[in-house]
Protein backbone atom coordinates (compact mmCIF):
# COMPACT_ATOMS: atom_id res chain seq x y z
CA UNK A 1 0.00 0.00 0.00
CA UNK A 2 2.88 2.32 0.79
CA UNK A 3 4.30 1.73 -2.68
CA UNK A 4 1.07 2.88 -4.30
CA UNK A 5 1.09 6.05 -2.19
CA UNK A 6 4.66 6.73 -3.28
CA UNK A 7 3.72 6.05 -6.88
CA UNK A 8 0.74 8.42 -6.61
CA UNK A 9 2.95 11.16 -5.18
CA UNK A 10 5.53 10.53 -7.85
CA UNK A 11 2.95 10.77 -10.65
CA UNK A 12 1.46 13.95 -9.16
CA UNK A 13 4.92 15.50 -9.12
CA UNK A 14 5.41 14.35 -12.71
CA UNK A 15 2.20 16.09 -13.75
CA UNK A 16 3.41 19.35 -12.21
CA UNK A 17 6.84 19.04 -13.81
CA UNK A 18 5.28 18.34 -17.18
CA UNK A 19 3.76 21.83 -17.12
CA UNK A 20 7.31 23.17 -17.07
CA UNK A 21 8.01 21.35 -20.34
CA UNK A 22 6.08 23.95 -22.31
CA UNK A 23 7.78 26.97 -23.74
CA UNK A 24 6.44 30.22 -25.12
CA UNK A 25 7.96 31.28 -28.41
CA UNK A 26 8.96 34.94 -28.88
CA UNK A 27 6.28 37.60 -29.28
CA UNK A 28 4.81 37.57 -32.79
CA UNK A 29 2.65 39.93 -34.81
CA UNK A 30 0.02 39.16 -37.44
CA UNK A 31 -2.74 36.58 -37.41
CA UNK A 32 -2.53 34.06 -34.58
CA UNK A 33 -2.79 30.34 -35.50
CA UNK A 34 -5.95 28.43 -34.68
CA UNK A 35 -4.34 25.02 -34.22
CA UNK A 36 -2.08 25.79 -31.24
CA UNK A 37 -2.38 27.17 -27.75
CA UNK A 38 -1.84 30.93 -27.86
CA UNK A 39 -1.05 33.62 -25.30
CA UNK A 40 -2.27 37.10 -26.18
CA UNK A 41 -0.25 39.90 -24.59
CA UNK A 42 -2.73 42.69 -23.86
CA UNK A 43 -2.16 46.37 -24.52
CA UNK A 44 -3.11 48.98 -21.91
CA UNK A 45 -6.38 49.61 -23.78
CA UNK A 46 -7.05 45.87 -23.91
CA UNK A 47 -6.39 45.47 -20.20
CA UNK A 48 -8.93 48.20 -19.42
CA UNK A 49 -11.53 46.94 -21.92
CA UNK A 50 -11.29 43.30 -20.77
CA UNK A 51 -11.07 44.01 -17.01
CA UNK A 52 -14.81 43.37 -16.46
CA UNK A 53 -14.49 39.92 -18.08
CA UNK A 54 -10.96 38.85 -17.08
CA UNK A 55 -10.18 40.81 -13.92
CA UNK A 56 -7.76 43.59 -13.06
CA UNK A 57 -4.09 43.83 -14.03
CA UNK A 58 -4.25 41.08 -16.66
CA UNK A 59 -1.07 40.87 -18.70
CA UNK A 60 -1.77 37.77 -20.83
CA UNK A 61 -4.70 35.59 -21.82
CA UNK A 62 -3.97 31.97 -22.72
CA UNK A 63 -6.25 29.63 -24.65
CA UNK A 64 -7.29 28.27 -28.01
CA UNK A 65 -8.72 30.37 -30.80
CA UNK A 66 -12.09 29.13 -32.02
CA UNK A 67 -12.92 31.92 -34.50
CA UNK A 68 -11.21 34.83 -36.23
CA UNK A 69 -12.71 37.75 -38.09
CA UNK A 70 -11.28 41.01 -39.36
CA UNK A 71 -11.37 42.71 -35.97
CA UNK A 72 -11.31 40.06 -33.26
CA UNK A 73 -10.44 36.62 -31.96
CA UNK A 74 -12.88 34.41 -30.12
CA UNK A 75 -11.04 32.08 -27.79
CA UNK A 76 -11.67 29.48 -25.13
CA UNK A 77 -9.64 30.76 -22.20
CA UNK A 78 -7.59 28.28 -20.17
CA UNK A 79 -5.54 30.70 -18.08
CA UNK A 80 -5.34 34.39 -17.25
CA UNK A 81 -1.92 35.72 -16.16
CA UNK A 82 -1.68 38.94 -14.18
CA UNK A 83 1.17 41.33 -13.58
CA UNK A 84 3.12 40.24 -10.52
CA UNK A 85 2.93 36.53 -11.35
CA UNK A 86 -0.58 35.65 -10.17
CA UNK A 87 -2.67 33.50 -12.49
CA UNK A 88 -6.11 31.95 -12.63
CA UNK A 89 -7.10 28.75 -14.40
CA UNK A 90 -10.24 28.93 -16.51
CA UNK A 91 -12.37 26.13 -17.90
CA UNK A 92 -12.61 27.18 -21.52
CA UNK A 93 -14.99 30.11 -21.18
CA UNK A 94 -15.36 32.00 -24.46
CA UNK A 95 -13.95 35.52 -24.59
CA UNK A 96 -13.72 37.88 -27.55
CA UNK A 97 -10.41 39.75 -27.77
CA UNK A 98 -10.17 42.62 -30.23
CA UNK A 99 -7.02 42.54 -32.34
CA UNK A 100 -6.39 46.18 -31.40
CA UNK A 101 -6.33 45.19 -27.73
CA UNK A 102 -3.22 43.06 -28.11
CA UNK A 103 0.44 43.92 -28.66
CA UNK A 104 1.03 40.46 -30.11
CA UNK A 105 0.83 36.79 -29.28
CA UNK A 106 3.06 33.95 -28.21
CA UNK A 107 2.60 30.36 -29.29
CA UNK A 108 3.02 27.78 -26.53
CA UNK A 109 4.47 24.45 -27.55
CA UNK A 110 5.81 21.34 -25.90
CA UNK A 111 9.60 21.30 -25.50
CA UNK A 112 10.41 17.83 -26.83
CA UNK A 113 13.91 17.66 -25.32
CA UNK A 114 12.81 18.50 -21.77
CA UNK A 115 9.76 16.25 -22.09
CA UNK A 116 11.89 13.30 -23.21
CA UNK A 117 14.35 13.83 -20.36
CA UNK A 118 11.52 14.10 -17.86
CA UNK A 119 9.92 10.91 -19.18
CA UNK A 120 13.26 9.12 -18.77
CA UNK A 121 13.57 10.31 -15.18
CA UNK A 122 10.02 9.17 -14.44
CA UNK A 123 10.66 5.71 -15.89
CA UNK A 124 13.86 5.33 -13.86
CA UNK A 125 11.99 6.51 -10.75
CA UNK A 126 9.16 4.02 -11.23
CA UNK A 127 11.60 1.16 -11.85
CA UNK A 128 13.60 2.14 -8.76
CA UNK A 129 10.41 2.39 -6.70
CA UNK A 130 9.22 -1.10 -7.57
CA UNK A 131 12.50 -2.94 -8.00
CA UNK A 132 14.90 -0.85 -5.95
CA UNK A 133 15.82 -3.36 -3.27
CA UNK A 134 16.31 -6.22 -5.69
CA UNK A 135 18.35 -4.02 -8.05
CA UNK A 136 20.67 -3.04 -5.22
CA UNK A 137 21.20 -6.64 -4.20
CA UNK A 138 19.60 -6.25 -0.80
CA UNK A 139 18.43 -9.75 -0.12
CA UNK A 140 17.25 -11.64 2.92
CA UNK A 141 19.29 -12.39 6.03
CA UNK A 142 21.85 -15.20 5.84
CA UNK A 143 20.33 -18.63 6.30
CA UNK A 144 21.11 -20.34 9.56
CA UNK A 145 21.53 -24.10 9.62
CA UNK A 146 19.43 -25.97 12.12
CA UNK A 147 21.28 -27.93 14.75
CA UNK A 148 24.46 -25.83 14.58
CA UNK A 149 23.88 -24.05 17.83
CA UNK A 150 22.78 -20.81 16.21
CA UNK A 151 25.91 -20.39 14.13
CA UNK A 152 25.27 -19.25 10.63
CA UNK A 153 26.68 -21.14 7.71
CA UNK A 154 28.65 -18.05 6.82
CA UNK A 155 30.27 -17.94 10.27
CA UNK A 156 33.79 -19.15 10.93
CA UNK A 157 34.33 -22.77 11.88
CA UNK A 158 36.45 -23.65 14.89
Amino acid sequence: MLRFRKLGGFLATFALLLQGCYESLPLQQGVAPMDQQVEFVLSDAGRVALAPKLGAAVEKVRGNITAVDGESYTMTVTQVLQYGGASATWNGEKVVVLKGHTVGFQVRQLDKTRSTLLAGVVIVGIVALFFGKSLLGAGSDPVTASGTGGQSLTGSLH
